[in-house]
């Protein structure tokens, strides 16, 4: 099952989700309608499948995903983000690295400088 998260620091030229940017740009979801609408489909998504958090950028609300997570936990669901992985790493995503079963890295050039030229945010 795919979730997506809004909000988006880097804006990629080359981004498929540009509708996913703007935080402010859905609707608020309590991370227990989540977890209600991902246990719908928990026969469908074990055992080999699972949650994976992309968006956007998920790792800007980490402290949601903590908590989902820690939900999705105690079902015994597989957890994966997909991220761009451009965060320090604070004690909150520390926490989150914790709970999760798989990053998915996107990385968007080897080059530094040519990396620079293809996001935003620099």
């Amino acid at each position: 099952m795919l979730c997506f998260y809004l909000g988006c620091h880097l804006k990629c030229k080359y981004c498929q989700n540009r509708d996913t940017w703007d935080i402010r740009s859905g609707h608020e979801v309590k991370i227990s309608e989540m977890l209600d609408t991902i246990l719908r489909y928990q026969n469908y998504i074990q055992p080999d499948g699972g949650v994976t958090v992309s968006g956007g950028e998920p790792l800007l609300q980490a402290d949601s995903l903590i908590a989902l997570f820690s939900e999705l936990k105690k079902y015994n669901i597989h957890t994966a983000i997909d991220t761009s992985g451009m965060f320090k790493l604070t004690d909150t995503i520390k926490e989150l690295i914790s709970l999760t079963d798989l990053f998915l890295l996107d990385i968007k050039h080897i080059n530094p400088s040519k990396s620079k030229v293809l996001v935003r945010r620099f």
